[in-house]
């Protein structure tokens, strides 16, 4: 874990366990335990993360700035960095609702946890009212981040502002997973319902489906956050939310490699979903662009099939090894790590050493993470 990242996971950890204890005494004058739990499985599961964006924040503000900060901007910092925490758990509970994901970060999901408490208390159709559950923990992680970026004790054209990129961002997010839903259900017959554009994508609607479900979201949305908060003008967030799409997609893509190649034990949930989701990635575009005739027609067999299971995966593995692509796309993640970094040169020639070397460290962590 990046030394920069660590210190402000520690201080992000610490600030959303205390507000969303606050929260739950709230939630609880609503409904008792169930209100207060909820607050507790977000707090517990929030702080299972890296917590990368939560950081990304400070540094963020560090590099836009050319210092640290103090006062009340560090105080502001820490309480974006738990929005952006509460945005990250928010999504990641609703997907693993939409991918049908029950492990996440070595635990149940949490709409399967609540799933196993409804079984616990013999209620009836437990599957889908633990979907139904967990749909409403997300919401309210959601409304507890913007409510603390309401709150941001810096001035009100700021906090606004930081409210404003953060909605925004969160509706394109909001978009590209629908985008992501409706490729993931097509078949090799679909036609596109909603429009002209195929419904099996080509590489460019892949990268930009990237670009906008996690890149910018991912690095950004917190690295604008901090821009904003440091006072810089619209020209330096901008190009921080350049750099950051060059980062996201490179995160992406090496999600994308260690969802065929991770060990399950390191990544925290089974690796394959891809596969039985029929996600439409870069490794599946080359891999249906170049396998053989008669790989191709099993190939088609195994994607979008719940069923597949280590065979099919060993069987993907092994063609995107024999076939170069997984060399080819280290080569595109060592690419866009290379661009990522060169981006933001000007402010980390000025910035202070140890946010330099944080971010150029997260470049590198980005391209050789194993899970």
């Amino acid at each position: 874990m990046l030394e920069y990242f660590a210190a402000a996971k520690s201080r992000i950890s610490e600030t959303l366990q205390r507000v969303m204890d606050e929260f739950g005494l709230e939630y609880a004058a609503v409904a008792g335990d169930l209100g207060a739990g909820a607050a507790a499985r977000i707090a517990e599961f929030s702080s299972r993360g890296k917590m990368l964006r939560g950081g990304l924040v400070r540094l963020g503000y560090d590099l836009a700035k050319g210092c640290a900060a103090e006062g009340d901007d560090d105080e502001a910092l820490v309480l974006a960095g738990v929005a952006m925490e509460l945005f990250q758990s928010g999504l990641l509970v609703h997907d693993d609702i939409m991918d049908r994901d029950r492990v996440r970060r070595g635990f149940p999901t949490v709409h399967v946890a609540y799933e196993e408490n409804l079984r616990r208390g013999d209620y009836e159709d437990c599957a889908h009212h633990g979907e139904a559950l967990g749909i409403c923990a997300g919401d309210l992680a959601y409304f507890a981040a913007f409510r603390l970026l309401a709150g941001l004790p810096v001035s009100a054209a700021r906090a606004r502002a930081v409210s404003g990129i953060a909605a925004r961002e969160l509706g394109l997010v909001g978009i590209a997973q629908m985008q992501d839903v409706v490729n993931g259900a097509a078949r090799p017959d679909s036609v596109n319902p909603f429009g002209d554009s195929p419904a099996d994508p080509d590489e460019e609607a892949i990268l930009k489906l990237y670009r906008f479900k996690t890149g910018r979201y991912t690095f950004s949305l917190p690295l604008a956050i901090g821009a904003a908060i440091a006072g810089a003008p619209d020209g330096i967030r901008i190009a921080f939310e350049d750099a950051g799409e060059l980062l996201g997609v490179l995160f992406q893509l090496k999600d994308d490699e260690l969802g065929l190649f991770a060990d399950p034990a390191l990544l925290g949930k089974p690796v394959g979903a891809d596969i039985r989701e029929n996600k439409k990635t870069l490794f599946r575009l080359r891999l249906f662009e170049l396998c053989a005739p008669a790989s191709r027609a099993r190939l088609i067999s195994m994607f979008g099939n719940r069923d597949s299971g280590e065979t099919e995966l060993a069987f993907v593995r092994a063609e995107v090894e024999s076939l170069g692509i997984r060399s080819q796309m280290a080569g595109r993640m060592r690419d866009y790590a290379t661009r990522a970094e060169e981006a933001l040169e000007p402010f980390l020639a000025i910035a202070p050493l140890e946010s330099s070397k944080a971010y150029r460290d997260l470049v590198a962590f980005s391209l050789e993470r194993r899970s």
